[in-house]
């Protein structure tokens, strides 16, 4: 008899993820199962190592995916600067998430080719370009500097007379070695790079440099001086006392900064009544704040996006009220949609008192601030409509929003979702991710747990798509295989599969894996596309799509975290899927002719508006 796997039949002293908890009585880590007859033995899964890439022209997203080099974005600007310039456009315009190291590379191969057009360009992209991206790119320019400067401290330690610790030198031994290693080839920290990075810095609002001076640490700012000499009142008009501050001068009685400085539980519900004081600076105090600090903070709160973001911590009736007021008025949500449907998600099961499920409350627990563990009696669904008033207003925004999306993917489509016991931790996110995608790809939805089973209905809106995320449960053993079974015994052609799996499989279908039967129906149905959409530990490869690299296959994977799933990731999922389709490549094309003729400043302005 197989054992099956998480699900029916999990009582007794070992039942469901954890056995016998841990602190707290509570376990925060999956447990290793073995399995009997035909189930796999699970050995742990490999740690995935990404190797410098090779990009190509003729794949040009290639420079943008993973691990390239700096001499690489050397090359390939130096090949084609305007289609190298036109698929990075693209992929932010499409909503993609650019690697940091490749945006980070990208400027400061710009620099070191001396096109201040491209570095301007891409600098002016506020949402792609940070500060932190720009002190990175500097510094690879400046390593070779720098290194020169350990250098000397290293030679004046070692000729006086004093005795230095070896730790010290080994310190700075090893500072020098890294600053060799990133140093570059080619390009330096130049005064025409150094004259570009000031005027960027005028560009920030006195409203940013507080935010950086309130919530972040100097040194990176303190670093960027050093490199550029900045002067105080004529790089940073917005805020003059701003770089003195850095270097550890007061901010100004009169600022915000200074007035924050020392707040704490006994003085907050006074401060945020009586100046605009960011949410983000007193969320560690927010259970000290009462109903009218919590009315003020709704009231200030620059962007109605950051309230609905922390709903849960501030949430009360004169909350709620006012928030309704500025969504009336016509204030937009720009959250994006994937998490957009997150809030919705909370919202919705706020409303109507509906709780998490045990594992999402022990896996997203604060174990080491609350270690006695959450408090699961009293877990009765009790309705109360005057919660998030604003619910379906938000409804009509994110539907809005997504039928507003393209994903022109190869036809017929089938989106597969994990429904088996593994997945109860984010069986919520991964029913989101499948609903979305089955509406704005017209696709088949089937689930799988130790069957194959077709989803109730095939949402048609977001308020489906909420629902159906609420009523699947996760739980019996996980048989993958199932899933793709009905398409080869009835000989049915797929074009596209989208998994959506934690790809545990501890069961066979007919007795296939996965793997095996894929294989099976790529040879004798059809060569079909496949994608994962999988929730790992970090850095973990995945147990099915290890197996079908092992026959030959390499589907596509875009990962989330299985203990933390985030909708977040939505929106570079389907930019991502995007990247694979005719379509892009045809973007690339009409930007490239587009910056040819009109310059990149055509290209990266509208980008920035958006």
């Amino acid at each position: 008899m197989s054992v099956r796997g998480r699900g029916r039949g999990r009582g007794g002293s070992n039942r469901g993820r954890g056995g016998r908890r841990g602190r707290g009585g509570f376990g925060r880590s999956r447990i290793s199962r073995s399995h009997n007859c035909r189930d796999r033995s699970r050995s742990p899964l490999p740690v995935a190592t990404t190797e410098v890439a090779e990009p190509s022209m003729d794949d040009v997203k290639s420079f943008f995916m993973g691990k390239v080099s700096f001499e690489q974005h050397y090359q390939g600007q130096e090949e084609n600067r305007d289609k190298y310039a036109a698929a990075i456009s693209t992929m932010m315009n499409s909503g993609v998430d650019v690697v940091q190291n490749a945006r980070v590379r990208a400027l400061a191969a710009s620099w070191a080719r001396k096109d201040q057009e491209l570095a301007s360009a891409l600098i002016s992209v506020r949402s792609q370009y940070t500060f932190v991206e720009v002190l990175k790119a500097l510094t690879i320019l400046d390593a070779g500097r720098s290194a020169r400067v350990v250098e000397k401290k290293i030679k004046r330690l070692q000729c006086q007379k004093t005795k230095v610790s070896a730790a010290k030198l080994g310190k700075l031994k090893s500072e020098h070695d890294n600053l060799l290693a990133l140093k570059p080839n080619i390009g330096t920290a130049t005064g025409a790079v150094v004259k570009q990075v000031s005027k960027w810095v005028k560009t920030f609002t006195k409203d940013e440099l507080e935010f950086f001076a309130l919530h972040f640490p100097v040194d990176p700012w303190k670093k960027l001086a050093d490199i550029c000499h900045f002067n105080p009142e004529k790089d940073f008009p917005a805020l003059p006392w701003f770089l003195g501050f850095c270097f550890g001068n007061t901010a100004p009685e009169d600022s915000i900064v200074h007035s924050c400085k020392d707040i704490n539980e006994h003085n907050v519900n006074e401060l945020v009544q009586s100046h605009p004081v960011p949410y983000g600076h007193v969320k560690s105090l927010d259970k000290h704040l009462t109903g009218d600090s919590k009315r003020a903070i709704a009231l200030k709160e620059k962007k109605i996006d950051t309230l609905l973001w922390y709903y849960e911590n501030l949430t009360c009736a004169s909350f709620d009220e006012v928030l309704m007021e500025r969504l009336n008025e016509g204030e937009k949500v720009t959250l994006a949609n994937g998490k957009l449907m997150e809030r919705l998600l909370i919202l919705k099961m706020a409303r109507e008192g509906i709780k998490a499920n045990p594992e999402e409350i022990y896996y997203t627990w604060d174990w080491d601030a609350q270690p006695n563990g959450p408090n699961l009696e009293n877990q009765e669904n009790i309705v109360d409509e005057s919660k998030a008033p604003f619910l379906n207003h938000l409804i009509g925004q994110a539907d809005e929003n997504i039928s507003k999306i393209s994903l022109p993917l190869e036809e017929p489509i089938v989106i597969v979702g994990d429904a088996s016991g593994s997945m109860e931790v984010a069986i919520k996110t991964s029913v989101i991710i499948a609903g979305i995608l089955t509406k704005i790809t017209s696709a088949k939805l089937v689930f799988f747990d130790d069957h194959s089973r077709d989803a109730p209905y095939l949402p048609e809106n977001v308020e489906q798509v909420l629902d159906l995320a609420l009523s699947t449960k996760a739980d019996n053993a996980t048989a993958p295989a199932a899933s793709l079974y009905p398409f080869y015994k009835k000989k049915e052609i797929v074009k596209t599969f989208i998994i959506v799996t934690d790809e545990e499989e501890n069961e066979q279908c007919e007795e296939f894996w996965f793997a095996e039967l894929f294989d099976k129906y790529y040879k004798e149905v059809f060569p079909a596309r496949l994608v994962f959409v999988s929730f790992l530990p970090q850095h973990s490869e995945g147990q099915m799509v290890r197996a079908l690299k092992d026959k030959g296959y390499s589907p596509h994977q875009f990962k989330l975290d299985d203990h933390k799933p985030d909708l977040t990731k939505l929106d570079s999922l389907i930019a991502l899927l995007s990247l694979e389709t005719t379509d892009f490549d045809d973007e690339v094309l009409t930007t490239e002719q587009k910056i040819k003729l009109n310059g990149l400043c055509s290209v990266f302005s509208e980008l920035n508006l958006k």
